[in-house]
């Protein structure tokens, strides 16, 4: 069994920050900042995870009045109750026999949130899972491992339970003090150690998945990674062999925006990718954790 997404859509944010608007507090250059990361520009909203999230929820245009589930995804949301998710079921006048859940795996959150539908959801049944993140709250500008990386961002996808290809892997490990945010504080990051976790980690993951179904990086026609560093994604591309073209990027435009990325590569990509074709999502960050499924479209 198997997700079938139908409608994608983002939140739009008109507040775009250039690289070179970190030079003026940090020790760093726009060229330092790309060539690193692979970031020119990102968003910083003025609306709270709420107000995007429920923004975005008017964009869909399908039937999203006979939902069985609704998931929020985001570490950043100051709300907490009611939930986001219930919030956003009232605004599309959803009935009322629907689970509302919000859940926190920061930048692995989304995939995890499909992986919880497919599991949840009867055949022919639909859910609307979403991302909202409003990570500039918790920034410290004045932090150059951190400020130059993150964004806000929501987007969010309906989806059907069908019996397409459906492939999971997940694992957790030891944080290490690698990725935290703790009450009233700003997010901190052991740079080095996030790194090495994500090309190795995510690398075996998506492995494992291609092994699974005895398939290669040739076989897989588009690849949607967490949205949090070029070099990382590049470096996967490589080494499963994969076409690079069918790798899906907006990190350029948008950097870092945890459990959002996803979604938001989904949504502007959305009619690029046909029926038929063989998908892989990938989520990883703070936990640390990663979380990555093979579907079919």
């Amino acid at each position: 069994m198997g997700l079938k997404i139908l409608e994608a859509h983002k939140f739009d944010i008109e507040k775009f920050i250039e690289n070179k608007h970190f030079e003026q507090n940090l020790d760093t250059s726009s060229e330092w900042i790309e060539k690193r990361t692979g970031i020119i520009t990102r968003q910083f909203s003025d609306y709270g995870t709420d107000v995007m999230a429920l923004n975005l929820a008017k964009k869909f245009k399908n039937n999203m009045e006979n939902l069985d589930l609704i998931i929020c995804a985001s570490f950043s949301s100051k709300k907490r109750m009611p939930s986001v998710s219930n919030l956003v079921r009232e605004e599309l006048k959803n009935n009322p026999h629907c689970l509302c859940l919000d859940i926190n795996l920061a930048c692995s959150g989304f995939v995890a949130a499909l992986l919880i539908a497919e599991s949840y959801l009867l055949e022919g049944k639909r859910a609307y899972i979403f991302a909202s993140e409003k990570i500039s709250d918790f920034m410290d500008m004045e932090d150059r491992k951190t400020a130059i990386l993150f964004g806000d961002g929501a987007g969010g996808v309906l989806v059907e339970k069908n019996n397409k290809l459906w492939k999971t892997d997940v694992a957790s490990f030891s944080n290490e003090n690698s990725l935290n945010l703790d009450e009233n504080s700003k997010i901190t990051m052991d740079g080095k150690k996030v790194y090495r976790f994500a090309i190795e980690e995510v690398l075996n993951s998506i492995k494992r998945l291609l092994n699974k179904n005895k398939f290669t990086g040739k076989d897989i026609d588009k690849m949607i990674l967490h949205q949090a560093n070029k070099r990382i994604i590049d470096h996967v591309v490589e080494k499963i062999g994969m076409d690079r073209k069918n790798c899906l990027l907006n990190l350029q435009k948008y950097g870092n925006t945890s459990a959002a990325s996803i979604p938001l590569v989904i949504a502007e990509n959305f009619a690029l990718i046909k029926g038929g074709e063989k998908i892989i999502l990938s989520g990883f960050g703070a936990g640390l954790s990663v979380v990555s499924v093979l579907m079919e479209w």
